[in-house]
């Protein structure tokens, strides 16, 4: 059966902590992808906590109907509505996360990159996420229903393991996609997600 390891290192009030851990199981998923960089806004205008209208570079890519993930300094909102494109300008609409940053602040739009991966959260033991730029990944079931989302800062990464006491995020309905986006407007991002979990029940 497949062994997963995770380690790490800390320096932090003159003590050095170094420590690891590795987890067993049945079955394994793990997909790695390019980000395209986001769009920043020229001009942003907030309607309301989850609707607001950012203009952007000609030829952004941006349709009516994507899901578009919104960063700004200090905040995201995710798994938004391209709500209508009027040529540069893209209103959005929806979503979950922060509430919308006030009007002239740079945004940074990204269409999010669907992963098409399905496992019962249920049975993971180890689950890890990093993307090299700031970036956002949301788990959602088939219903459409977000089952768990988090920021990516820069190269920091995220991860949940079993057995340390720490509530399963993905508990309920099994993922059935995970959205991935890129909250650099400049440079690409690499996106990773790993699980390990019990295939076999």
């Amino acid at each position: 059966m497949p062994t997963a390891s995770l380690s790490y290192y800390t320096n932090l009030g003159g003590l050095a902590i170094q420590a690891a851990l590795s987890r067993t199981a049945s079955g394994q998923i793990s997909h790695q992808l390019t980000l395209a960089a986001g769009k920043q806004s020229t001009a942003w205008t907030k309607t309301d906590a989850n609707t607001g209208t950012a203009t952007l570079a000609s030829g952004h890519g941006i349709i009516q109907d994507d899901k578009v993930d919104v960063f700004w300094d200090g905040g995201v909102r995710y798994n938004m509505d391209a709500l209508t494109v009027a040529g540069n300008d893209v209103t959005v609409d929806g979503g979950a996360g922060d509430d919308l940053p006030a009007s002239d602040t740079t945004a940074v739009l990204c269409k999010v990159t669907e992963l098409d991966t399905d496992f019962d959260g249920d049975l993971a033991s180890l689950i890890v996420a990093h993307t090299s730029r700031r970036g956002h990944m949301t788990f959602l079931d088939s219903g459409d229903a977000v089952l768990h989302a988090v920021e990516l800062p820069a190269d920091e990464g995220w991860y949940w393991a079993d057995e340390q006491g720490v509530t399963n995020p993905l508990t309920g309905n099994p993922v059935d996609r995970v959205q991935v986006s890129n909250g650099d407007p400049t440079n690409t991002s690499t996106a990773k997600l790993g699980v390990l979990y019990d295939s076999e029940v």
